[in-house]
């Protein structure tokens, strides 16, 4: 059965918590350096693409393995990678899951991704404030969130102090997502509230947030 490897991987990434638990931590290893080869610019794509695809069905469980080439045996080979999907997820959502452990993919979380990307971002240097909120991009490029300073690499306190409500170390995307869109306290984004002496109002709604979602 002839498969289109880019649908293989992109199927996977559809129902990759289900997948990863099938794959032994040597299988996922290799899985992920066949991905990082993929998501080069240089070298053969196609070629990569092919073998990542291969240490999938070699690795899964027979009736998993069936379940993928069924899937890709299903795609046409013509278009570019990028427009080969499985329920809205591509192979580069993918790359992300498994390089990156970037959860916003595919077509409902995809969009706040690249919503949260646009924003003005710098790249992130080790030995950055671990409070600061730190995404990583399609290309897994880490970048640290501009509206977080208040001057140069000075961030604000208000910033890292509701970062640490919120938790941003575990999950920068719903910190980033937090700041970045309008809120029904003020009509308007928290970020846009930095500098106007509203840090004990910020501090509030992510206090209210965090114990809402906690049940306190």
């Amino acid at each position: 059965m002839r498969v289109n490897p880019f649908k293989v991987l992109a199927a996977c990434a559809a129902q990759w918590s289900r997948y990863r638990s099938l794959l032994d931590p040597a299988a996922t290893r290799l899985l992920g350096q066949r991905l990082a080869e993929l998501r080069t610019d240089g070298g053969d794509r196609d070629a990569a693409a092919d073998r990542a695809a291969q240490i999938l069905l070699d690795a899964l469980p027979p009736d998993a393995a069936a379940a993928l080439r069924e899937d890709g045996a299903q795609a046409r080979f013509s278009g570019p990678p990028s427009a080969v999907l499985h329920q809205g997820y591509g192979v580069q959502d993918l790359c992300m899951l498994v390089l990156d452990s970037n959860p916003m993919v595919g077509p409902v979380y995809g969009p706040v991704r690249e919503r949260l990307l646009s924003e003005p971002a710098a790249p992130w240097h080790e030995g950055g404030d671990p409070l600061l909120i730190v995404l990583s991009g399609d290309d897994g490029r880490r970048r640290v969130p501009l509206f977080q300073f208040e001057a140069g690499t000075m961030p604000w306190q208000v910033v890292l102090d509701v970062n640490s409500v919120l938790r941003a170390d575990l999950d920068p995307w719903g910190a980033a997502d937090w700041w970045l869109s309008d809120s029904t306290w003020w009509q308007s984004t928290p970020a846009s509230l930095l500098g106007q002496g509203r840090d004990a109002e910020l501090c509030g709604a992510a206090d209210a947030l965090v114990s809402t979602d906690t049940g306190e």
